[in-house]
């Protein structure tokens, strides 16, 4: 291949970049805005829950269960007392609060002889997933009051001492993942959709007639787009790294150096597959369309980004393992969550190695150095 000829394109792409606004615009703001948007709207975590409380026993044992609650202010978020169930039911309604604890009259009484009570538990069920959450924290304060009981009547030795450690991501904040997956969904998309205007615009403004008339060879002319898509894409990874840490406090127990070899491999598979499409497409639009249709569903929902591989069907299991977005996530957990170990990581590198190599094989063979 000719250097000299790969950098004349290199070149001329650059100036162009710097004359058009738009394309800068697209380039560098369009990945920051993903980042922005996923980190803080994509966060699943159930935290700051409103909630009012009906205490029809107002004794000091109804008030210690209310305080459990109340103090709790990183899941729950208290809005006051109502004085009647039909009070908090309406504020329910109006999307005041979400949840209502009733404390029934003679809480405290039933205790103290020795008879089981209860209290009640009023959910907003609009959304599901939310309420489940919302009802495990009931529960687990719950019964936390439970064995504080017992343990005031010296028969705590009926029960056992269970103290859950959770490995890994210790807080249990979503926003952990969804903040650092975001890369997977940016690093896939963009660079994408940048190489694949590339080489389409050049057959939407007819300026492929001088590619096809000229002496560069197609590998040379497809090597060399990539180059700038690459180039551009790496600078941008820097930017929504620095971002993922500094306004998410996301933790990194990885190797910033190794991590940032895979993150290059992972841009030469999306400018890659982006090139690919390319050759099947004529139009910026169609361009665009294409590749963002392509590139979000496998970031999203095939990659473990949002609900884990495993819990999926045979059937999905087995789609999700055909895309290279599931090694690089994979790589992702283990640098910002889990801690870097070298037999994953360089199984997920040559997976990514592999994937690069099939889209631009693939992209050089379709693409037409002369018009048939």
């Amino acid at each position: 291949m000719n250097i000299h000829k790969m950098k004349t394109i290199f070149i001329k792409e650059i100036k162009e970049l710097k004359r058009d606004k738009i394309s800068r615009i697209m380039v560098f703001l369009l990945p920051v805005v993903i980042v922005l948007v996923f980190g803080y709207g994509m966060a699943l975590d159930v935290e700051k829950i409103p909630f009012s409380i009906l205490d029809e026993d107002n004794t000091f044992t109804s008030r210690e269960i209310s305080y459990k609650f109340i103090n709790n202010d990183r899941y729950y978020t208290f809005k006051g007392y109502v004085k009647k169930q039909s009070e908090g039911i309406d504020l329910i309604d109006r999307n005041r609060i979400r949840m209502l604890l009733v404390i029934p009259n003679g809480f405290e009484k039933d205790l103290k002889n020795g008879r089981g009570s209860s209290i009640q538990i009023i959910e907003d069920g609009v959304f599901p997933y939310r309420a489940s959450i919302s009802k495990t924290y009931s529960n687990i304060i719950i019964n936390k009051f439970n064995i504080e009981q017992f343990e005031t009547k010296n028969i705590n030795d009926l029960f056992i001492d269970l103290r859950i450690r959770y490995w890994f991501n210790e807080e249990m904040r979503q926003k952990n993942v969804t903040a650092s997956g975001v890369l997977l969904v940016v690093l896939f998309i963009s660079p994408a959709i940048f190489a694949s205007l590339l080489i389409v615009k050049e057959k939407e403004l007819g300026s492929i007639y001088n590619i096809w008339t000229s002496s560069i060879s197609k590998k040379e002319f497809i090597f060399a787009k990539q180059a700038v898509a690459v180039l551009i894409s790496f600078l941008n990874y820097f930017i929504l790294f620095a971002m993922i840490m500094v306004l998410f406090k996301t933790p990194f127990k990885g190797s910033f150096v190794l991590f940032t070899i895979s993150s290059f491999i992972y841009i030469l598979v999306s400018t890659a597959l982006g090139i690919l499409i390319s050759t099947f497409v004529k139009t910026q639009v169609s361009a665009v369309v294409a590749t963002s249709i392509i590139c979000i569903i496998p970031s999203i929902l095939y990659s473990g980004y949002l609900t884990p591989i495993s819990s999926m069907t045979n059937e999905a299991f087995i789609v999700a393992h055909l895309f290279p977005n599931y090694y690089y996530f994979n790589i992702i957990k283990m640098s910002f969550l889990k801690g870097f170990n070298l037999n994953i990581f360089i199984k997920n590198i040559i997976i990514l190695i592999f994937f690069y190599l099939l889209f631009i094989s693939i992209s050089i063979t379709r693409f037409r150095k002369y018009q048939c």
